[in-house]
Parts: C-alpha cells; sequence; structure tokens
C-alpha cells in the first residue's frame, strides 16, 4: 500500500489509509482498493455514508408504528436498497425516511398515490446522482492517481449532497406554486385535462448515430435538452425527454407552439442538426410523472410525418391559434398510424414575423 512513497507523499497515503481504517474499512479492503486504484472512492463513500447508530427493518418498523412491509415497499419506491428485516444496515437517516411515510399518512394523503409520487422522485434520483457525479469526474480522475488530494475535499462530497436537496425542495415547492396559481392543481387534478402535447424531435437521429459516436450523439440530445428547459415557460411543461424528443405540455395552445419556435430558432442558431415537431390536442391524464392519451400518441404520429425544419399541428389546436400572431397552413391529408381515416395537418407559422417555420416545401401526405 505504501510501496515505492517516500517522505511527503508517503506521510500523506498513510493519513488516507488511517482516515479509510477508521472508517471500518479492513486491511484486505485497503489492499484490494489500492491494487484497484480506489481509494479516492472508498474516501468519497466514507464522506457520504450516514452517520449515527444502525438499525433493522424490524427495529424501524417499532420505533415508527409503520408494518415492516410498508417500511420495504417505501424504501424500495425511494429507491432505497432492502436488506433482510434482520440485517443492521439502516442508518438514523433510513429511520428518518420511515418517519416521513408515517408524516405523510397522518396528512391524510392516499398511499398509492403517495408510493406512485416516491417512485418518481426515486428514479430521478439517481439521474440528478449521474450529473452530480459528472461534474466531479475530473476531480475523481484526479484522485485516481493521488487519494491523498481527495483528503481535501471528501468531506465537502456530503455537503454537495445537502445543497442539492436544498435545491430539490424549492424547485418543488415553487413549482407547485406555479401550478396552483394556473388552476392546474384544482379540483379536477385527478381527472383528464384538455391540452397540448408537443414532441420536439431531432431529423434523421438513428441514421446520425451510425456516423457519430454514442458519446457525441447524446451531446446533441443533451444540446436539445437544455435548449428546451431555458426557453420553455408556463403555462408550457417541459415533460421528459424520450431519447432524441423532448415532450412538451400544456392547457394553452398558443403558449405551446411560440414555445417551439423559440425552440427551433435557438437551434438554428447554435447549428443542431434540423429538427421538426408535431402538436395535438385533447383531454390527456397526468400519471407517475408522465402524460397519457390520445393526443400523445396523436403527437407523436404527427412529428413522425413532419419533415425538416417543420412543426405540424392538427386541426383541434389550430382552431386555438391566434391568427394575429400564429397561423398556419394545410399540407394535406395524411394517414396516421393507429389513427382510422384521413387527418388534415396544418404548418405552423409565426404571423408577426411574416416567417414560416419550415424552409422546405409542404409536407407528402402519406
Amino acid at each position: 500500500m505504501l510501496d515505492g512513497l517516500s517522505g511527503d507523499a508517503r506521510r500523506a497515503r498513510t493519513t488516507v489509509l488511517q482516515r479509510l481504517a477508521d472508517g471500518g474499512a479492513t486491511t484486505a479492503d485497503l489492499v484490494r482498493a489500492t491494487r484497484e486504484g480506489r481509494l479516492a472512492h472508498m474516501l468519497l463513500e466514507n464522506a457520504l455514508a450516514p452517520h449515527g447508530g444502525t438499525h433493522t427493518l424490524v427495529e424501524i418498523s417499532l420505533l415508527t408504528g409503520v408494518s415492516v412491509g410498508d417500511v420495504e415497499r417505501w424504501f424500495r419506491a425511494l429507491g432505497r436498497g432492502v436488506s433482510t428485516s434482520t440485517f443492521a444496515d439502516y442508518s438514523d437517516e433510513d429511520l428518518g425516511l420511515a418517519r416521513l411515510l408515517v408524516g405523510y399518512r397522518d396528512l391524510g394523503l392516499d398511499e398509492d398515490g403517495l408510493l406512485a409520487s416516491a417512485r418518481i422522485l426515486g428514479r430521478n434520483i439517481w439521474a440528478v446522482a449521474d450529473s452530480v457525479e459528472s461534474l466531479l469526474q475530473e476531480r475523481l480522475a484526479a484522485a485516481r492517481e493521488h487519494p491523498e488530494v481527495a483528503l481535501r475535499y471528501a468531506d465537502e462530497f456530503r455537503r454537495l449532497a445537502e445543497m442539492q436537496a436544498q435545491i430539490l425542495a424549492h424547485v418543488v415547492s415553487t413549482h407547485l406554486r406555479q401550478q396552483m396559481r394556473a388552476g392546474v392543481a384544482d379540483e379536477r387534478a385527478a381527472g383528464a385535462r384538455e391540452v397540448a402535447v408537443c414532441f420536439v424531435d431531432l431529423v434523421g437521429f438513428t441514421v446520425l448515430g451510425e456516423q457519430v459516436s454514442p458519446a457525441d450523439l447524446g451531446r446533441l440530445a443533451e444540446r436539445l435538452d437544455t435548449l428546451a428547459t431555458d426557453l420553455v415557460e408556463q403555462p408550457v411543461r417541459f415533460v421528459k425527454m424520450v431519447g432524441d424528443a423532448v415532450m412538451l405540455i400544456s392547457p394553452d395552445a398558443a403558449e405551446i407552439g411560440r414555445a417551439v419556435i423559440r425552440i427551433f430558432s435557438a437551434a438554428r442558431a447554435e447549428g443542431l442538426p434540423p429538427l421538426h415537431a408535431g402538436i395535438a390536442w385533447g383531454p390527456a391524464m397526468p400519471g407517475a410523472g408522465d402524460w397519457i392519451g390520445r393526443p400523445v400518441n396523436l403527437a407523436s404520429r404527427i412529428v413522425a410525418v413532419a419533415l425538416p425544419d417543420t412543426i405540424l399541428v392538427d386541426n383541434e389546436v389550430r382552431t386555438r391559434l391566434t391568427p394575429a400572431e400564429l397561423s398556419s397552413d394545410s399540407v394535406g391529408l395524411f394517414t396516421l398510424k393507429g389513427f382510422g381515416g384521413q387527418r388534415e395537418l396544418f404548418r405552423l407559422r409565426a404571423a408577426e414575423s411574416g416567417t414560416d417555420t419550415s424552409a422546405v416545401p409542404n409536407a407528402h401526405p402519406t
């Protein structure tokens, strides 16, 4: 573990090994981590490890009054791994998580809805953790060769995790407030709502995947994600990124049209590959952090037939536009998979500038 080191370097490595040993690492653990270049990662894992007592699931159940089965379901929904009910590998922080479930129940919230919400949070927390790790990759790479460097910032990692929790709390509260103001979280919250659904897609993404590396392809999708996040404002909402496509939703058809035009313009300015988009209107149901319903399926079919640099909308969207700001021209009748008969589609353009959203001829009906 100290081979080839002398002087200050040897003393620094000894400090690292002692810190890890104090944290419970065995000699075998340290030897293996040294060989694999993982001493720095062990330090960071130690810094992020929960502190305080350890409990079994049975003990957590007794302390909170929540059944063992319900504690397990709650932890799994949040993405927290579950071991056997008699193994004491749960911290005081895990006990706090179980107590949160008690608090939620005291509010009288629907149990199934609560677990569904927890699953959404659990899935997305992994994405947040991945994004934070990517911020730290440069430091992690440097620490691989010089684990003693990790001592200077190991304790800051836990602080970073706490900062992310503060951001999450603020963002959730802000979004709930915005939804209340917009009248979204009202008595209709459990039912279907009339909304415009849009998919904005990178043209030729599959073909592009055969020409560039997966990393470059991922960066293109990330740039579209960033553009949409930066340019979308209430009452338009960013729902999700599906591969190379962004899904947006809004109770205002004109607002979603304007948002998509802004995204197209910014993508051209950044030199992204051409985009195309499809927008449909109808009743859709929110659930599990996503939306389901006929306009979701229809919008995905519409974007599939849109030519590059083209925004296509259905007739229901067209009738809800303000002609002075947004207008549309018929591009013909289309047969869309999963929808019987032919459907007339319209190409959206910004009326105030007199410029079309497309630089190509009308889409060809199929």
